[in-house]
């Protein structure tokens, strides 16, 4: 802007006036300038602008300098503490031993079943029935009864017949059987089926009328146990005249149903049991977290007041103390008092996030088995994905979206610093657990939480890993975008002194041509003048 003013001044021609002693005003003119008032006022506007600009940048960088130069080994050592504290306490350490894992995760999938990995002893029984099942014994049992309850609801026409379902023709009823379309064989060895039914379930959906069809003895013992489409390509079948067209027809709809039927008998499941897991996760960090506040805020008021008494010893009374304590204590609980509100919504918002990492783990066993360590770091890398994502979602009031991408990368760096620490906790347990005479501690099992000393102590230690890892990073980033803004401020800044510059030279060239233009004026003036006296003298 203020070059285009430079030029301009250089090009346009400046207009001036000049009032004299009689109030007449006197229009001037120069070769090399003309213009208008307005034109100058408005090259003043920019010079003031840029001014102001100027002075922006200089207090900017001011600032950003001064705030520079407070970062130094003991700021990282501030930031280490608070960070190492939170990741110990928080998803990546003592919060995530309050969740539950199992390898597979706290909901048993079919993919999972397939395996034996369970996560419930009803569902470890299940599989161990499934895979010891006795076929004949619960067709028995159990089948018989309801087939022949369900054998009596058919009844021949008036003819003593009834349709052959499979070859179209009729047949006298009492050589009529009822032919399971999908076999029973192939519904108890279906893992999904004996995971989210029981057998009297199974049993109803194999012996309904969906997967029932009416044919000949002959035909249906030649079927047996065989799929209808290994059957068509019997020759017994081409022998008994079954039809294709009407066989595999109704193949396909018993198998959609039986499909249909177990699959929604699965979704159930499934729900069921992610919303009780999901609940419970959801409690237990809710209320670690309000703990976990509360906790801290008494822990460092307890401190610093250690801190003071170690610092003001020999000074201070037992009773002085006793109430300096007593009065921090109560300010402690003030303080928690004030923000009770913050710390219910905090920890709502931990329940919400464990109820929805259950949900992620569980999806992930669908398709692959996750192991106990696994779960733990899928879950605490949950909790960092949907911080980043609420930070780009819904920025803290005055944030640039420029700055909140930033903390959202903060954030996931955090994360995966945090996740990957995890993985230590195994190789740190078993190195506690082979100390020589301590591993008697080490199996004592804690209260509240179900875990040994050697799982909590272990978590513990790799937390510290990671969050002293995380504060250095994170440290480092900062540092190292620190410097990249403060470049960017410096060019900014040399470019916009470079423009200052210019608008000085214009102005320096104005007062010139105010000088120069107010000389000519003056010179026409005084060479007006002597032709006047030039003309009086000649009169």
């Amino acid at each position: 802007m203020c070059n285009e003013n430079v030029v301009g001044v250089q090009e346009r021609k400046m207009y001036n006036a000049d009032i004299l002693g009689d109030g007449e005003p006197i229009d001037y003119l120069h070769e090399d300038f003309t213009g208008s008032i307005d034109e100058l006022d408005r090259i003043s506007e920019v010079k003031i602008k840029i001014n102001e600009g100027l002075e922006e940048a200089l207090t900017e960088l001011e600032s950003l300098h001064d705030q520079f130069s407070k970062e130094g080994g003991a700021q990282l050592l501030n930031l280490c503490k608070t960070t190492v504290m939170e990741t110990i306490t928080g998803q990546f350490g003592l919060a995530g031993m309050f969740i539950e894992t199992k390898d597979g995760g706290n909901v048993t999938t079919a993919h999972n079943f397939k395996k034996g990995i369970t996560a419930s002893d009803a569902d470890k029984q299940k599989y161990d029935n499934f895979k010891n099942q006795d076929y004949q014994g619960t067709r028995k049992d159990v089948y018989d009864p309801i087939h022949q309850k369900q054998r009596e609801r058919y009844q021949p026409d008036k003819e003593g017949m009834v349709l052959d379902e499979y070859t179209g023709q009729k047949i006298p009823f009492e050589n009529a059987n009822l032919d399971h379309i999908v076999p029973i064989k192939e519904i108890e060895e279906n893992a999904k089926a004996h995971l989210s039914m029981e057998v009297e379930e199974r049993a109803n959906m194999a012996c309904s009328e969906q997967n029932y069809a009416v044919t000949s003895e002959s035909a249906n013992k030649s079927k047996g146990a065989k799929s209808m489409t290994e059957f068509v390509e019997t020759d017994k079948a081409k022998e008994l005249g079954i039809d294709k067209n009407a066989a595999l027809p109704k193949d396909d709809n018993a198998r959609k149903y039986v499909h249909r039927t177990i699959d929604i008998q699965l979704t159930k499941k499934y729900t069921k049991e992610l919303a009780i897991t999901g609940a419970k996760d959801a409690g237990m960090i809710a209320a670690y977290t309000a703990l976990g506040v509360i906790m801290r805020e008494m822990t460092q008021a307890i401190f610093d007041e250690i801190r003071t008494t170690f610092r003001e010893r020999g000074k201070e009374s037992l009773k002085e103390i006793f109430v300096r304590f007593k009065e921090r204590i109560k300010a402690a609980c003030a303080k928690i008092m004030a923000k009770w509100k913050d710390i219910l919504g905090g920890s709502f918002e931990k329940g919400i996030i464990a109820f929805l990492s259950n949900i992620v783990v569980f999806v992930i066993n669908l398709f692959a088995t996750v192991l106990k360590k696994l779960v733990r770091m899928i879950r605490a890398g949950f909790v960092s994905l949907y911080q980043a994502i609420k930070m780009l979602a819904n920025p803290p009031k005055g944030m640039s979206r420029e700055e909140a991408s930033y903390q959202a990368l903060k954030i996931l760096t955090a994360g995966l610093i945090g996740a990957a620490s995890l993985g230590l906790s195994a190789g740190i347990e078993t190195l506690l657990k082979s100390i020589p005479g301590l591993q008697p501690l080490m199996m004592f099992p804690v209260p509240l939480i179900g875990k040994t000393v050697s799982d909590v102590l272990a978590t513990t230690l790799s937390a510290l890993v990671g969050g002293v890892l995380i504060t250095i990073v994170l440290y480092f980033m900062d540092k190292f975008r620190s410097e990249g803004q403060k470049d960017k401020l410096r060019f900014q800044l040399i470019a916009q002194s470079g423009l200052v510059v210019q608008c000085k030279i214009a102005q320096t060239y104005c007062v010139l041509g105010d000088a120069y233009r107010f000389l000519d004026y003056r010179i026409e003036q005084e060479q007006e003048r002597l032709n006047q006296t030039r003309d009086t003298l000649r009169e």
